[in-house]
């Protein structure tokens, strides 16, 4: 009902935000009705070679199709380098994590280019997704309640947009608190990652709007981190962590996050 009621608009920021939002909306368009353009000068008998996920969603809704255009944009490149950013961190406050990630990737011996190489760095890739845990770039998740619910005693009526703090949830400690341990994404075997786990991660969200390129996300993830490691050595903070602070901006990413770190030789 605040959120309703209350004159937004007066604020600058987000006046600014809206109109960032608008030429976002525009451009989105633009892609949208060129490569629409494209898909029917095909049909006319012309020859497109590409056929990649956005022209796999083009019969969707405009509305729709614009969104998850934004979502490719936007959610695809920026949470990638606040989770990078926010495992250096952490790799450089626990340096046997940090050593026995980079004697992983030196085990490989090879910059990694495929997913069969990144499928033989899964300790790298739990020091991934235990830095999302601890450290989700996303902030909370908004929900729409469908149904009139009782959640917790609760009523939340149809219609109630509800914000899920995952973050409180992830670092709980009936999973893990918030200490920095890789290893609790593996099986029983030490060795293999759960996938039951990483399924259910809930940096990504969950349902059937879970976020679609959560395994690209990991991998990419997984693949920068590995390069770091195999050309750089002793990752170090230049300062104190109790400068390093986390921030709001689109997403949630580290403030003052200074490093040091030595070129390894060839």
């Amino acid at each position: 009902m605040t959120r309703d009621r209350f004159p937004w608009n007066l604020n600058p920021m987000i006046r600014k935000m809206h109109t960032g939002v608008k030429r976002l909306n525009r451009i989105c368009d633009e892609i949208i009705g060129s490569r629409r353009a494209e898909q029917q000068a095909a049909a006319g008998g012309g020859r497109v070679e590409r056929c990649d996920l956005l022209d796999k969603l083009l019969h969707l809704d405009p509305e729709d199709l614009r969104g998850n255009l934004i979502t490719f944009l936007v959610a695809g490149s920026d949470t990638t380098a606040m989770t990078t950013s926010w495992c250096l961190y952490y790799l450089s406050l626990n340096p046997h994590i940090q050593a026995k990630a980079r004697a992983e990737v030196d085990t490989l011996g090879h910059d990694p280019k495929t997913i069969a190489d990144l499928n033989q760095l899964p300790y790298v890739e739990c020091c991934i997704l235990e830095t999302l845990r601890l450290q989700s770039p996303s902030v909370f998740l908004l929900h729409e309640c469908v149904d009139d619910t009782l959640l917790d005693g609760k009523p939340v009526p149809a219609g109630t947009v509800v914000a899920v703090l995952q973050h409180q949830v992830m670092v709980s400690k009936s999973q893990g608190g918030t200490i920095y341990k890789p290893e609790r994404w593996f099986t029983n075997d030490g060795v293999s990652i759960d996938q039951s786990l990483v399924r259910d991660h809930l940096a990504f969200g969950g349902g059937p709007r879970q976020c679609p390129g959560q395994n690209m996300a990991i991998k990419e993830a997984t693949m920068i981190m590995a390069l770091i490691l195999r050309f750089f050595d002793d990752i170090r903070l230049n300062h104190s962590p109790s400068c390093v602070r986390g921030k709001v901006t689109f997403t949630y990413g580290p403030e003052n996050l200074e490093l040091q770190m030595c070129q390894r030789a060839d």
